[in-house]
């Protein structure tokens, strides 16, 4: 029996592919930063090398990096040399002997859940946080993401939307589902006189308009689309600067070409990756998210506790995270038209921007806040670490 006590805190270990700055790696983050350390003791595994937020993960909890980041892409073809993570896996756990397993993303979800049986541990978590075209030409990744399903105790979900893909694409995820919203922090506004000065540091004009965009460049995430859109919106606002932020992912190059040809240059900014932010949320005045397909995000509802109006599509989790005519305006995806008309619906009238911002702020603080993410997890683990909870 497990037994969660302030002598003996729940030995959490997650499996994670890398801990590169993405959203569900940034997730991870925030929530070892507030998770309760008289209840829980953490570690983390990656399965296929490390990445840019590997110190900040060191500094919250231990963290040993296995593999590279090639194993996952060999993954997706079947390559046995993953049999060689799994091995280092269990042998770790055996010596670590953590009392709940919680893997995240595809690879993780198949080797979490097997280290952790081979290795004794009897509470075991899979997260799905995205929406199953990833899996589209890769037969031996959904025969294998069937197994960590099999072995898992919990299906861990972030929005309905998730939940009804993996019900139509997985199989032994019956009476496994729980489900936990995304959380983020509060951003707190700025004076006007701060969010002239930032503007100026940065190279913006004071008084144009700003539509943000906080997404690493994958074709699903639909860039092209925005720069279309935003193209359109040039006549008739002839001060707007498009600013995207994320780091390239296999299509910035295109999306860098398509801006030089339709003769966008002075109208986009491309900032790279960026660990401010909630600054640029501060002092944008729309924000935009031009995904095709999306499980619950973390971009969102954080431009919403910005207090900014969000224009999206109307795709995944989405409709869970914007009210349509409240908080933003959900627009059909991979239409430019579509999208450019919510923003130019937003940008012409300011005093609507700022009521669907604000309508925002509030949806974000009452739904979808990091205290409220935090506990809900904390309630899971200590219920699943319960005696008479019934591990596999």
């Amino acid at each position: 029996m497990i037994v969660s006590s302030a002598m003996a805190p729940l030995k959490i270990t997650y499996v994670l592919p890398n801990v590169e700055s993405g959203g569900t790696e940034r997730h991870v983050l925030a929530l070892a930063r507030r998770i309760d350390r008289s209840r829980f003791s953490l570690s983390l595994v990656t399965t296929a090398g490390g990445g840019s937020l590997h110190t900040d993960m060191e500094a919250l909890m231990p963290v040993t990096v296995m593999g590279d980041p090639n194993r996952a892409r060999k993954f997706r073809k079947g390559s046995l040399e993953q049999l060689l993570t799994i091995a280092s896996l269990t042998r770790r756990m055996r010596r670590e002997r953590p009392d709940i397993v919680h893997a995240y993303l595809p690879a993780a979800n198949v080797i979490g859940p097997v280290a952790a049986r081979l290795s004794g541990v009897t509470r075991v978590i899979v997260s799905k946080r995205s929406l199953a075209a990833y899996k589209e030409g890769h037969p031996f990744l959904r025969q294998m993401e069937l197994l960590g399903n099999r072995l898992a105790d919990v299906v861990l979900v972030n929005s309905d939307a998730v939940q009804r893909d993996v019900v139509r694409t997985e199989r032994y995820w019956e009476r496994k589902f729980r489900k936990i919203y995304n959380g983020v922090e509060p951003i707190p506004p700025w004076t006007k006189g701060e969010v002239e000065a930032f503007r100026r540091r940065e190279g913006f004009s004071p008084e144009g308009l700003l539509a943000l965009s906080v997404s690493n460049f994958f074709a699903y995430k639909g860039h092209d689309d925005l720069v279309k859109a935003a193209a359109r919106l040039v006549p008739s606002f002839p001060g707007v600067t498009l600013v995207l932020v994320g780091r390239d992912s296999g299509t910035l190059a295109a999306t860098r070409s398509l801006v030089s040809r339709l003769g966008m240059g002075e109208h986009v900014r491309f900032l790279g990756s960026r660990a401010d932010v909630p600054n640029l949320l501060r002092v944008a005045d729309l924000f935009v998210h031009p995904s095709h397909q999306e499980g619950f995000s973390n971009a969102i509802i954080e431009a919403m506790a910005g207090g900014l109006p969000v224009v999206a599509c109307d795709v995944g989790g989405n409709p869970e995270a914007v009210v349509d005519g409240v908080t933003g305006r959900l627009v059909p995806p991979k239409d430019p038209t579509a999208f450019a008309t919510a923003m130019a619906e937003i940008l012409a009238d300011p005093e609507k921007g700022r009521s669907m911002g604000d309508a925002g702020r509030r949806r974000a603080t009452e739904q979808f806040s990091q205290n409220r993410m935090v506990r809900e997890i904390e309630d899971l683990y200590e219920s699943l670490a319960a005696p008479g909870a019934g591990g596999k």
